[in-house]
């Protein structure tokens, strides 16, 4: 009934927890491919000790987590296929979450629940989204991009489940770029289809563990130039009319997202290119004042400052 894909490379301390969460589901009727790319733990062994039979472990050369997730997807049985990566988890309901909503939006190109974002402290902090005390649960996203601009990215890798069919008919997870390429991916679906949401969260998202001492560039990837990303958002903007605003707004977050990474890794002149190139797309918002504050700061105090912000969202 559904396949779900699990990437695994280097995360022995937690695929079995990632295991355990899928074999605890109330749905029974699924299967399990853990792509092992190139692994250099025993993570693979961790998965092979496993003795269902709805589990099956795939090796690969190590070629990126896009590459691994779109093998998983090729050798999936079924047509409805959900991700976990190796270092989240979802609750015992999720499958079943994920399901209600392909039967209530069977046309929907991309299925999606909120989620808990757990920090390094462990607290679990839900994902807010319009209206959560308010009904329905299960609903039809009119405006995705509109959506992601005022509550942020609101469903995840880990969140969501995708109709085969049409994950092949967007090519699937691009595999020039090392980041982004699931936000590029949710754009492309919700541009030839309805995208449609759980307000239940059964998923649970890993933030990166940043404490106030680390050195920003251990735990922070560059962001890629040139940027694949905003072109093929750009593109998209161009081909879809009904969405050129609200695409508009969404290519200025990814650019105010990219603006704060290169502040952390003191790259001030490409922080400013990232945050200008935002302004053009969506005009000055009070949020640009804070990062031009951040730019004119002297590095210890931006440095400092900028670990506070991530106190204040748990990512330490």
């Amino acid at each position: 009934m559904i396949s779900v894909v699990i990437p695994l490379y280097n995360k022995a301390s937690t695929i079995n927890r990632a295991v355990d969460s899928v074999l605890a589901q109330t749905i029974t009727d699924w299967e399990l491919v853990v792509v092992d790319d190139g692994s250099t733990d025993n993570g693979a062994a961790l998965v092979s000790a496993y003795s269902d039979s709805r589990i099956k472990l795939v090796t690969q050369t190590n070629a990126g987590v896009a590459s691994a997730r779109n093998k998983g997807a090729e050798l999936a049985a079924n047509e409805l296929l959900a991700f976990l990566d190796a270092d989240d988890y979802w609750s015992p309901e999720h499958l079943e979450n994920l399901l209600h909503l392909k039967t209530e939006f069977p046309n929907a190109s991309l299925y999606g629940t909120t989620y808990f974002g757990v920090g390094g402290d462990g607290v679990a902090q839900k994902r807010k989204f319009r209206n959560p005390n308010i009904g329905p649960d299960r609903l039809l996203i009119a405006d995705y991009f509109a959506d992601v601009v005022e509550f942020g990215h609101f469903v995840f890798t880990s969140s969501v489940a995708i109709n085969k069919s049409l994950f092949q008919a967007v090519g699937g997870f691009p595999m020039v770029v090392k980041s982004g390429e699931d936000t590029l991916t949710w754009a492309r679906l919700a541009c030839i289809g309805d995208v449609a949401f759980s307000k239940v969260a059964t998923s649970y998202y890993m933030l990166p563990s940043v404490a106030l001492t680390d050195d920003r560039r251990e735990f922070l990837r560059r962001p890629p130039t040139p940027d694949y990303v905003a072109s093929e958002l750009s593109k998209l903007r161009a081909a879809t009319p009904k969405f050129k605003t609200s695409l508009s707004r969404y290519l200025a977050h990814w650019h105010r997202i990219r603006a704060m990474m290169f502040l952390e890794l003191n790259e001030r002149l490409n922080s400013f290119s990232e945050l200008w190139k935002a302004i053009r797309f969506d005009g000055l918002k009070p949020k640009d004042f804070v990062c031009c504050l951040l730019l004119v700061l002297p590095q210890a105090m931006r440095a400092y400052a900028l670990a506070n912000i991530r106190k204040m969202r748990g990512r330490v």
